[in-house]
């Protein structure tokens, strides 16, 4: 399929498709005609980026979906695979809400001492 029917199917422009090639995220592409520049991509891609999208609804990063995927390709046992990275990802956002919540505090004690000096 062109670029364009990837995009109506999985409801990525035609930007993204391109970033997420450049980036190695979509594997299964070829040029049949060498004389001009269209591509085919393969249904493999729309599951991929389907991953893609719903990976980084819960925060990962481009770089972890593709280190994901690339191990997805190369894995017989997906599930474990999938659940280390889920827990490390788990771990990483408790540190950052940990660190928001310090920052919050420390916002908090600067606006409380500005106050009282304003009194």
């Amino acid at each position: 399929m062109k670029i364009g029917e990837l995009s109506k199917k999985t409801g990525v422009s035609r930007d993204t498709i391109r970033f997420y090639e450049s980036r190695g995220i979509l594997t299964d592409i070829s040029r049949p005609f060498e004389w001009n520049n269209y591509k085919n991509y393969g249904e493999k891609n729309i599951k991929r980026i389907q991953i893609v999208k719903y990976l980084q609804r819960f925060s990962f990063t481009l770089k972890e979906c593709k280190e994901l995927l690339d191990q997805r390709d190369l894995s017989i046992n997906q599930c474990v695979d999938k659940e280390v990275a889920f827990k490390k990802k788990l771990v990483r956002i408790e540190e950052q809400i940990n660190e928001l919540q310090e920052t919050r505090d420390s916002l908090i004690e600067l606006i409380l001492e500005q106050t009282k000096k304003k009194e």
